[in-house]
C-alpha cells in the first residue's frame, strides 16, 4: 500500500508528519495509555478501600445493634423471671403469663421455666415433654453466677440444634428457684431475625457465626449448622478481631465484613458473664455487584481516549497542554478524594467534552459516598440517642432506688449502733455505715456522669460550666473553661457529642494525668467548633493511630477518636512524658452538625 502511494521525491508534508508521530504523538499515546491503566489501578484501589472501610464500620455498627438487640431479649427475660407468677410456681399461671406475652414470643421460639433441680414445669412454644436439664453446664452456671448465662450449641432428644438463654429465678429470700428459659431452635428464624435485618448493598448478606466457627444463621437455611472454622475471616473474628477483606470463593470475587458481637459496650451489667463473648457477624457481598454501578462508565473512558489520541493526531504538541492540564487536576483532586476529602469536587475549567463528562460522572460517584456516609452517621446519631436515652433510665432508677436504698440502709445501721451494746458491734457497724455512705457517694456520682445538664434548656456553655465548676470542687485539680466566639446553634447530636467529649477528657484527666490544673476552652468559628482539653499531667507516648490506641488500653481516647469521626471531624491527642497532655477536636459545620433553622 506504501509503495503505491508514495512519490517519485520525498515529501517533506509525509515526513514531518512521521516524524511527529515518533516523536511527539507516540510517546504521548503511550503516555497517556500509562495514565489510564495507573488511573484505573489507582480507581480500583480506591474504590476497593471504599468498600472495605465502608463494610468494616458498616459491620461494626451492625453487631453493636444486634448486641443490643439480644440485650434486650435477655432484659424481657429478666422482668419475666421476677414475677410472681414465676416465683409461686403455679404452672397453668405461668403458661398463661407466657403465652400473653407477645413481644418475648417472637423474640425465642420456646419459654421454658424449671424448678430448682432444672426439671421443667412450665413451657410455651416446645413441640413435646421436655426433659430435665439440672445436669447441663449452662443451668449449674446460672445458679452459681446468679445471673443470666448463654448455652453453646446443642441437640436435644430430637436431634434439633438449640442455644438456651438461662435467668436464674430466685424466691423472696433470695434462694435460687429455678431458672426462665429463651431457647432458640436453628432451624426456625428467631435467632435470625437481627441479623436477616442488616443490608449490605444490593444483593450482600449477613450472617452468625459462634466461638466454634458453627453458622448459627445464614440466608441459605442449608448453610446452618455447618462448620466454617476453616475459614481465615471466620478464624479472624473467633479471635476477637474486626474489618473487612476482599477474598475470592469459588472463582468470584467478594468483600467480607467482619467483626465479633460484643457486649462490652451495652449499659446493662446482666450480660457480663464470659459465656456471652465469642460471636460474630459476617457481612458478605460480590465485588461484582459492588462494581455493577461503575462498568457503564468503562465504555465512556476508553472512547475519551480514543478522541483525545486523536485530538493530538490533529493538533500535536500546540494543543498537548489542552489535554494534560485537565487530565492533571482531575489525578490531583482524584487523590484528594481518594484520600477522605469527600466534601470536595472535581472542577475542570478547560478540557474536551468527555473529560467534563467523567468529571459529572466522578462527582456523582463522590456525591453519593457523601451520601451514604451521610446516612450512615444519621443512623450512628440514632442509635446513640438511644443509648442516652437508656443512661437517663438507668441514672432515674439509681437515684430513685438505688440510692434511696442505701440511704434507708444507713438510717437502719446508725439505729443498730445506738441499740448496740458490744464494743465490737459497734465498730463493725461504723465501718459497714462508712462503707455504705461511699457506695451512696459512688452512685451519686456514677449518676451525675450518667446524666448530662438539661443541654436543650442550658445551653452547651452552661453544661459546660456546670460539668466544670463540680469538678473544680470535687477533684484535686483546678479546671477552668473559656468559650471563644460567637455561640452557634447547634443539633441536640452534636451538643451531647461535644458535653461527652468534653467529659471524656477531663475524666482521662481525673483517672491519669495526676494534673494539677486542666482548661476547657470551646471555640466557635465561622466554618466549624473546635474543643480543646489540656492538662498538665505526666503525659504519655501517643499513638495517633486508633488502633494502635485500641491495642494499648486506652479506649476512651479511642472513643473520642470515633465519636468526633461521627460528626465528620476529627481528633488530635498531643503529649510526651513529662509536659502534660492536649486533646484537640474539630468539627466542621454540616447539616448532621447545625440545628435546623425554623421559619
Amino acid at each position: 500500500m506504501m509503495a503505491r502511494l508514495a512519490p517519485t521525491r520525498p515529501s517533506k508534508r509525509h515526513s514531518l508528519r512521521r516524524q511527529l508521530l515518533l516523536s511527539t504523538v507516540a510517546p504521548l499515546i503511550g503516555l497517556l495509555i500509562a495514565m489510564a491503566a495507573v488511573g484505573g489501578f489507582g480507581f480500583t484501589r480506591l474504590a476497593q478501600e471504599l468498600v472495605r472501610q465502608r463494610d468494616a464500620e458498616l459491620v461494626q455498627l451492625a453487631a453493636g445493634q444486634i448486641a443490643d438487640d439480644f440485650r434486650d431479649s435477655v432484659l424481657l427475660l429478666t422482668q419475666i423471671a421476677a414475677t410472681q407468677a414465676i416465683l409461686e410456681g403455679d404452672t397453668d399461671e405461668i403458661i398463661d403469663l407466657l403465652q400473653a406475652d407477645q413481644a418475648l414470643r417472637e423474640r425465642f421460639d420456646e419459654l421454658a421455666v424449671t424448678d430448682e433441680r432444672g426439671t421443667i414445669i412450665a413451657s410455651v412454644g416446645g413441640s413435646g415433654p421436655e426433659p430435665a436439664i439440672g445436669d447441663q453446664p449452662f443451668f449449674e452456671r446460672a445458679r452459681r453466677l446468679r445471673r443470666p448465662v448463654r448455652s453453646n450449641l446443642n441437640q436435644d432428644d430430637k436431634g434439633n440444634q438449640r442455644i438456651t438463654v438461662a435467668v436464674p429465678v430466685f424466691d423472696v429470700y433470695g434462694r435460687f428457684a429455678g431458672c426462665m428459659l429463651g431457647i432458640w431452635d436453628l432451624s426456625k428464624t428467631r435467632l435470625g431475625l437481627p441479623i436477616a435485618g442488616v443490608r449490605v448493598g444490593e444483593g450482600g448478606f449477613a450472617y452468625l457465626v459462634d466461638e466454634q466457627g458453627t453458622i448459627l444463621y445464614h440466608p441459605d437455611i442449608a448453610q446452618v449448622g455447618s462448620d466454617s472454622s476453616y475459614h481465615p475471616v471466620v478464624q479472624a473474628v473467633m479471635q476477637g478481631e474486626r474489618g473487612a477483606e476482599p477474598i475470592s470463593e469459588g472463582g468470584l470475587a467478594t468483600v467480607v465484613g467482619y467483626a465479633p458481637i460484643s457486649f462490652h459496650g451495652v449499659s446493662t451489667s446482666l450480660m457480663a458473664d464470659e459465656s456471652w463473648e465469642s460471636w460474630g457477624l459476617l457481612t458478605q457481598e460480590l465485588w461484582e455487584d459492588l462494581m455493577s454501578p461503575v462498568r457503564p462508565y468503562i465504555g465512556l473512558m476508553l472512547l475519551l481516549m480514543v478522541t483525545v489520541i486523536g485530538f493530538l493526531l490533529v493538533l500535536l504538541t500546540a494543543n498537548s497542554r489542552r489535554v494534560s492540564a485537565p487530565l492533571e487536576s482531575l489525578a490531583r483532586q482524584a487523590d484528594r478524594i481518594a484520600s477522605g476529602e469527600f466534601d470536595s469536587q472535581v472542577s475542570i475549567n478547560t478540557g474536551p467534552k468527555e473529560v467534563r463528562e467523567l468529571e459529572d460522572s466522578f462527582n456523582l460517584m463522590v456525591e453519593q459516598l457523601r451520601q451514604y456516609r451521610n446516612d450512615i452517621q444519621d443512623y450512628v446519631v440514632s442509635i446513640l440517642s438511644s443509648q442516652e436515652r437508656e443512661r437517663k433510665r438507668i441514672a432515674r432508677e439509681l437515684h430513685d432506688e438505688t440510692a434511696q436504698t442505701l440511704i434507708v440502709l444507713g438510717r437502719e445501721i446508725e439505729m443498730a449502733q445506738e441499740m448496740a451494746t458490744s464494743e465490737d458491734l459497734t465498730e463493725s457497724l461504723a465501718y459497714l455505715r462508712d462503707a455504705v455512705d461511699g457506695a451512696l457517694q459512688g452512685v451519686r456520682r456514677f449518676t451525675r456522669d450518667l446524666r448530662p445538664p438539661l443541654l436543650e434548656e442550658l445551653g452547651l456553655s452552661r453544661s459546660l460550666e456546670i460539668l466544670v465548676d463540680r469538678l473544680d470542687r470535687t477533684e484535686s485539680f483546678d479546671v477552668e473553661l473559656a468559650i471563644v466566639g460567637t455561640p452557634i446553634p447547634l443539633s441536640p447530636q452534636a451538643e451531647l457529642g461535644i458535653y461527652r467529649l468534653a467529659q471524656e477528657g477531663l475524666s482521662n484527666v481525673r483517672r491519669h494525668a495526676k494534673a494539677s490544673h486542666a482548661d476547657v476552652i470551646l471555640t466557635y468559628r465561622p466554618r466549624g467548633v473546635t474543643l480543646e482539653v489540656l492538662d498538665d499531667g505526666v503525659g504519655f507516648d501517643v499513638e495517633q493511630d486508633s488502633k494502635e490506641l485500641v491495642r494499648m488500653g486506652r479506649l476512651g481516647l479511642t472513643g473520642m477518636h470515633e465519636r468526633a469521626r461521627l460528626f465528620g471531624g476529627r481528633a488530635r491527642i498531643d503529649s510526651r512524658p513529662g509536659h502534660g497532655t492536649r486533646v484537640w477536636v474539630e468539627i466542621p459545620l454540616s447539616p448532621i452538625v447545625q440545628r435546623e433553622r425554623r421559619p
